[in-house]
């Protein structure tokens, strides 16, 4: 299972609060083919499927995560930090 750090859960918050998204929508970590853009995963809105894995924080869904990436990213941490170009989210396979 995937660990989500507290600083990637505030960033989720904080993007969740600046979003109106449209009622069963949330957001879902995507890889390709889903996942389009720059880089090896991304975040989209989705619809909630019913095997999905959610992650919650303080009494909120955040963030979903299919069922069979869940067990593909299975110890690596989802974080939020610094990097050279600017904050970003992080994704470190183990």
């Amino acid at each position: 299972m995937v660990t989500v750090t507290d600083s990637a859960k505030e960033e989720f918050v904080r993007i969740l609060s600046t979003k109106e998204l449209e009622p069963g929508k949330y957001l879902r970590l995507a890889i390709p083919p889903v996942w389009t853009g720059a880089g090896d995963f991304g975040i989209v809105i989705d619809s909630e499927q019913e095997d999905d894995h959610t992650i919650d924080y303080e009494g909120r869904k955040i963030l979903l995560v299919g069922h069979d990436l869940i067990h593909q990213l299975e110890n690596s941490v989802l974080d939020f930090k610094e990097s050279p170009e600017g904050p970003r989210f992080t994704l470190d396979v183990f």
